[in-house]
């Protein structure tokens, strides 16, 4: 996928994150990183919202 502009941005997660997001990747049969971009996606389109408030 070719973009105009790349971004790019450092989440830290604590260890009851990152296991928690393996639970859920396990139980919904979707690999974690897909997971943790759908997560990413979601927060910055929250983030993207409260500015436009």
């Amino acid at each position: 996928m070719a973009t105009d502009k790349f971004e790019h941005a450092t989440f830290y997660l604590t260890k009851n994150q990152v296991d928690l997001i393996k639970e859920l990747a396990r139980k919904n049969q979707i690999s974690r990183s897909a997971l943790v971009r759908m997560i990413i996606r979601e927060y910055l389109a929250r983030q993207e919202g409260n500015k436009s408030e």
